[in-house]
C-alpha cells in the first residue's frame, strides 16, 4: 500500500455576541474533550484555528486551554493558523481591516503559542480571486478551502491530493483542497468509511495527500454528537484506526508537506465557498429549482459528472437576498470610514505638531482635535462588528439570531462612539448618501444622542435608530421571509441511515406546531414610521396576519420632494409626497428630526383632495432580545405595565413607555392627539441546528388614528421618541 499524508484541521468558532452559556457548553462537550483525545494520542498530528472571540473566552474563563493546547504546540504536535481575528467574510470588509485583523492573529499566535503562524483559516472559506494578493501580502503562504472550488474551476477529483499555487497582482499563494469525502464521513460514520475513502486515494500512486478541515462543533455541540463522539468512543476508535495504519498513514501539518512537497500545478478558483453556503446563498425559488435539480442529477446517477458545474450562489448573495444583511455591511463599511478618517487626522496633526496631548496633561487650557488613545479601542470594536455569523443564514440561526445581529450594531456603535466623541464638540450633523447602496439617496441625521437614517425612496421609513448611550439600534429587527426549507415546516425529521449520526446538513422537522403562521414574506420594510393608509376599523388582528389591506402606496412609495433641514439643535428632513388613497388624492408632508432635549420627532401634514374616511396607521417595529417582562417592559402613564411580546389593543393612547433593563435603557413613545395603538411580538420561523423554530425578533408598535377629513382640509398628528430626563446616570 502506497503511503498517504493526512491533515487533520480542526477550526473552533463561537461568534461575538453569542450566549455565555453557548461558549461554556461548547468548550465542555467539543473543544476540551477533543483536546484530551489530541493529548492521549502523541503519534498523531493536527493542525488548529481558534477565532479572536474564542481565544478571548478561553483567556477569561479556561486559561488552562491555551497551556495546554501551547504544550502541543511545543512538542511539534499542532501547527496553529492564523486567520482575521474575529473571523470575518473577508471579500465584504475593507481591504485595510484585513489586513489589520490577519496582523492582529499572527501576533497573538507568536506571542502565545510562541510560533509565527504560516498559513490561515478562511472564514467560511469564501474565496474570491483578488484575495491571494491580500493573503499573501500579509505574509500568509497557504490556506485550505474546498475540492468543491478546485471542481468549479475545471480540476478532475482525482487530482485534487495536494496543494496549488495561485496569485493576484504578482503575489502568491498556495491552496489545499479539503475533502468533502472526509467532511460527510468524519465523525458521522463508523472509521472505516474513513479508511476506505484514504485507500481509494492511496492506491492512486505516491504522496499523495487529503486534508479533512471543518469545524470542531461537530465532534460534540452538533445534536447528537456528543453521546457519539465520546460517550460511544468514536473519537478513540478513529484516532486509534489512524495510528493503528500509521504504516501507510502519516499525519502531517500543512507547513511540514509545503516544506517537503511540490505543488501540484497552478489553479485560479471562482468566487465561490462550500457547496452547502452556495445554495443557501441563493435567493429562494432559485434554490428550490436547485435542489431539484441535484436530485434529479443524484436519481439519474450523473451527479459526480455533472455537480461540479453547479455553482449555486456567491457568498455576497446574502447581502441581496437579505435587506438585513445589506443594512449591516454598509454600517460596517461607514464605521470602518470613520475610524480610517480619524487615524489619517491624527497622523496629519502628529505631523503638524497640533496633537497637544502635553499642553492638555499641563493644564494649558488646550483640547486636542482627536484623541489618539481611543484609536485602538475603536479598530477593536469595528472588527468585533465584523464578525461574520450575523451576515447571513444557513443550517445555523445566523442572522435570524436577535442577540447576533444586536451584537454587530452594539460593536460597530460602540466603534462610531469612540471616533465621534471629539473633546469639546457638540455633534450635530447631516449627511445625503447612498448608504446601502441601492442607487437612491439616503439621510443621515448624527448627533452625539442618536443617529438617524431616513429612507426618502422607500416610505419616508426610519430605518435604523442608534441610541448610543446604549449601544443599541432601537429599530435592529429582522423581516419574514419565505425561505426554501419552510416547506418542511409540517414534516417530521428524517432520520440518518443505516444507523448512522445524522449531519445538520440532513432535513430536520419543526421544534413546535403552527410554524406555518409565520411563513410568510413582509411587503413593506420593518423600520420605524412605516406608514399604511387603511380601511376604517381594520382591527390588530387583521395587520398581524398580512391580512389587513393596504389603500394607496405610502409604506414603501417614493417621497419625489425631499429637503434637509437644520436649525439650533436639530437636524432633519422634510419630505413631500401626493399618492392615492381609496378615491383621494392625498398629500403627506413627513418630517423626521432629532431635536435637543435627547427628542426624535416624526410629524405629518396630511390634506386630502376629496373626502377621506380611513385609518392612518405608523408602524415601529421595536428590536428587543427576550419579551419576558423580567427584562423588558411597556408601561402607561397609569402605571400598567406588561411584557415586550404582549399583545395589546389599546385606545386613546398619549404615551407609551419601553424599558430594556438587559441594554439598560428607557424610552419613550408620545402620541398627538391620542390615538388607538396596536401591540404585538415580531417573530420568525427560521432554520437552526435543531430543525425549524419560532424566533422572537422584538415588538411591533403601531399607532392608528382615524381620519375624518373633507376636501382641502389639513390633519396633523405626530409622534415623539424620547429619553426621559429621569434616567439615572445620564448626561449630555
Amino acid at each position: 500500500m502506497n503511503t498517504i499524508s493526512l491533515v487533520l484541521c480542526i477550526h473552533n468558532h463561537q461568534p461575538v455576541g453569542n450566549l455565555p452559556d453557548v461558549f461554556r457548553h461548547a468548550y465542555e462537550h467539543a473543544y476540551l474533550p477533543f483536546l484530551e483525545a489530541v493529548e492521549e494520542f502523541p503519534e498523531i498530528r493536527f493542525v488548529f484555528h481558534n477565532t479572536g472571540p474564542l481565544l478571548e473566552w478561553y483567556e477569561e474563563n479556561a486559561p488552562e486551554y491555551i497551556e495546554r493546547l501551547r504544550a502541543l504546540v511545543e512538542r511539534g504536535q499542532v501547527e496553529i493558523l492564523s486567520g482575521a481575528f474575529y473571523e470575518p467574510i473577508l471579500p465584504v470588509i475593507p481591504r485595510r481591516d484585513t489586513a489589520g485583523q490577519i496582523a492582529m492573529m499572527t501576533r497573538y499566535v507568536e506571542e502565545v503559542f510562541g510560533t509565527r503562524p504560516r498559513g490561515m483559516w478562511l472564514a467560511e472559506r469564501v474565496w474570491e480571486p483578488h484575495l491571494a494578493g491580500i493573503l499573501g501580502g500579509a505574509g500568509i503562504e497557504y490556506l485550505p478551502l474546498d475540492d468543491y472550488q478546485f471542481r468549479l474551476s475545471g480540476l478532475p477529483q482525482e487530482d485534487l491530493t495536494g496543494y496549488f499555487v495561485t496569485d493576484d497582482d504578482g503575489v502568491p499563494v498556495r491552496l489545499f483542497p479539503i475533502l468533502k469525502s472526509l467532511r460527510y464521513t468524519i465523525p458521522f460514520q463508523d472509521p472505516g468509511k474513513t479508511l476506505d475513502v484514504l485507500r481509494g486515494i492511496a492506491e492512486r500512486g505516491r504522496g499523495l495527500l487529503a486534508v479533512f478541515g471543518d469545524d470542531g462543533e461537530k465532534f460534540g455541540v452538533w445534536p447528537g454528537t456528543h453521546g457519539h463522539v465520546y460517550g460511544d468512543g468514536w473519537l478513540r476508535k478513529f484516532l486509534s484506526t489512524i495510528r493503528d495504519n500509521s504504516d501507510w498513514i502519516e499525519t502531517t501539518t500543512f507547513a511540514d508537506f509545503v516544506d517537503t512537497h511540490r505543488p501540484a500545478g497552478k489553479v485560479y478558483l471562482p468566487a465561490a465557498s462550500y457547496p452547502e453556503m452556495m445554495e443557501w446563498a441563493l435567493p429562494t425559488d432559485a434554490r428550490k429549482t436547485y435542489s431539484r435539480m441535484q436530485k434529479q442529477l443524484q436519481d439519474e446517477g450523473r451527479f459526480d459528472e455533472w455537480g461540479p458545474f453547479l455553482s449555486g450562489g456567491a457568498w455576497r448573495g446574502f447581502v441581496s437576498k437579505y435587506r438585513e444583511s445589506n443594512l449591516m455591511v454598509r454600517k460596517m463599511m461607514r464605521v470602518s470610514a470613520k475610524v480610517e478618517g480619524a487615524a489619517r487626522t491624527i497622523e496629519r496633526l502628529r505631523e503638524s505638531g497640533d496633537l497637544n496631548d502635553v499642553a492638555r496633561e499641563q493644564g494649558a487650557g488646550r483640547e486636542p482635535a482627536v484623541d489618539p488613545e481611543s484609536l485602538g479601542p475603536a479598530r477593536r470594536e469595528l472588527w468585533r462588528g465584523q464578525c461574520n455569523c450575523a451576515y447571513w443564514h444557513g443550517v445555523f440561526g445566523g442572522l435570524y439570531l436577535p442577540h447576533l445581529r444586536s451584537a454587530v450594531y452594539e460593536h460597530l456603535i460602540a466603534a462610531e462612539n469612540l471616533v465621534d466623541q471629539i473633546p469639546g464638540s457638540l455633534l450635530s450633523r447631516l449627511e445625503i448618501v447612498d448608504h446601502d447602496l441601492d442607487g437612491e439617496r439616503e439621510v443621515v441625521l448624527e448627533t452625539h444622542w442618536a443617529n438617524a437614517y431616513v429612507w426618502p425612496a422607500r416610505g419616508g421609513v426610519l430605518q435604523e435608530f442608534d441610541l448610543r448611550s446604549a449601544r443599541w439600534n432601537v429599530l435592529g429587527t429582522m423581516s419574514r421571509y419565505v425561505e426554501a426549507y419552510h416547506e418542511d415546516a409540517v414534516r417530521p425529521p428524517d432520520e440518518a441511515p443505516n444507523g448512522d449520526v445524522a449531519s445538520i446538513h440532513d432535513p430536520m422537522g419543526p421544534r413546535e406546531e403552527g410554524l406555518e403562521r409565520f411563513v410568510r414574506r413582509d411587503q413593506l420594510p420593518r423600520g420605524a414610521a412605516v406608514d399604511r393608509f387603511l380601511p376604517s376599523g381594520t382591527n390588530r388582528d387583521a395587520l398581524l396576519a398580512g391580512e389587513a389591506r393596504c389603500l394607496g402606496d405610502f409604506g414603501d412609495g417614493r417621497y419625489e420632494e425631499w429637503s434637509p433641514s437644520r436649525a439650533e439643535g436639530s437636524v432633519g428632513v422634510t419630505m413631500r409626497r401626493v399618492g392615492r388613497v381609496g378615491e383621494s388624492d392625498v398629500r403627506v408632508t413627513k418630517k423626521i428630526s432629532i431635536e435637543s432635549g435627547r427628542l426624535l420627532r416624526v410629524d405629518y401634514g396630511i390634506r386630502p383632495r376629496g373626502a377621506l374616511d380611513v385609518d392612518f396607521a405608523s408602524e415601529w417595529n421595536l428590536a428587543f432580545l427576550t419579551g419576558s417582562k423580567e427584562y423588558v417592559r411597556f408601561g402607561l402613564p397609569d402605571g400598567t405595565e406588561f411584557a415586550g411580546d404582549a399583545r395589546r389593543t389599546l385606545k386613546n393612547v398619549s404615551a407609551l413607555s419601553f424599558t430594556d433593563d438587559l441594554r439598560g435603557a428607557t424610552l419613550e413613545l408620545s402620541f398627538d392627539p391620542p390615538c388607538a395603538v396596536w401591540i404585538y411580538p415580531l417573530e420568525t420561523a427560521s432554520q437552526s441546528e435543531g430543525g425549524l423554530e419560532r424566533v422572537f425578533q422584538g415588538a411591533t408598535v403601531t399607532a392608528v388614528w382615524s381620519l375624518d377629513l373633507g376636501d382641502g382640509n389639513n390633519g396633523e398628528y405626530s409622534i415623539a421618541l424620547r429619553e426621559p430626563d429621569t434616567r439615572e446616570g445620564h448626561g449630555d
